[in-house]
């Protein structure tokens, strides 16, 4: 956005095919920022992702640990183990994906955004070189 302004507010007169170039450079490394960011982020959050699937797991165990040793009143035919694969853990592997598919969309989401932008911006700082080109040209002329 920085960038768009900044050719916004100058005058025509006063662009050049040089100044537009070097924005279209600033433009380049704010990509290529932009990227290594969005990359170290998503890691995070894949990593985070993990930890809480752990927690999750570990919570699991505890669960089971602590009827064990409560000794919960079980009705005839249960078991600890089938309370857990018939009510616990399916609850768990659904909350999983669902983290996962919302994770995953919002990484997407966020790459389409990211691209549209870019390309937005891309295409317009191209508009503008394109215009300072012609501008350095009829200087020259005027010359």
């Amino acid at each position: 956005m920085s960038i768009i302004a900044e050719l916004n507010n100058q005058r025509p007169t006063e662009f050049s095919k040089k100044f537009v170039q070097d924005l279209e450079e600033k433009l380049r490394q704010y990509n290529d920022e932009s990227s290594v960011v969005f990359d170290k982020l998503v890691d995070r959050l894949a990593k985070d992702m993990e930890n809480t699937n752990e927690d999750i797991d570990i919570a699991e165990y505890d669960l089971k640990d602590f009827l064990i040793k409560n000794d919960a009143q079980l009705e005839e035919g249960e078991t600890f183990d089938s309370i857990m694969e018939d009510r616990i853990i399916p609850t768990v592997q659904r909350r999983k994906l669902e983290s996962d598919t919302l994770i995953k969309n919002s990484i997407k989401y966020m790459e389409d955004l990211d691209e549209k932008m870019s390309d937005i911006s891309t295409n317009v700082v191209a508009f503008f070189r394109e215009f300072a080109t012609r501008m350095d040209a009829n200087k020259e002329k005027l010359k």
